[in-house]
């Protein structure tokens, strides 16, 4: 039956070569959501580290995490809509 299930499984080898290609597509842009929100999150610590040694103003510093976390929420909301976690 091995040479046989080949045969009847060869029309469906381009199938199976889109869905392995589509699984690769979606594994590299989970990695570089991730990469990305691993350079928000070092981002925010070093505001904070900015914030606790008082290198800049109140305001600055609260603008900046404000927009920092509005992109960690919109990566972490991309990430939810792929259906994985």
């Amino acid at each position: 039956m091995g040479l046989l299930g080949a045969l009847a499984g060869l029309p469906l080898a381009p199938l199976k070569g889109l869905l392995g290609l589509a699984r690769h597509v979606e594994q590299q842009a989970d990695q570089e959501r991730q990469r990305e929100l691993a350079e928000l999150q070092a981002e925010l610590l070093e505001l904070q580290v900015q914030h606790d040694e008082q290198h800049a103003g109140e305001a600055e510093l609260a603008s900046k995490e404000a927009e920092l976390l509005e992109k960690i929420g919109a990566l972490a909301g991309a990430r939810g809509e792929g259906g994985q976690e």
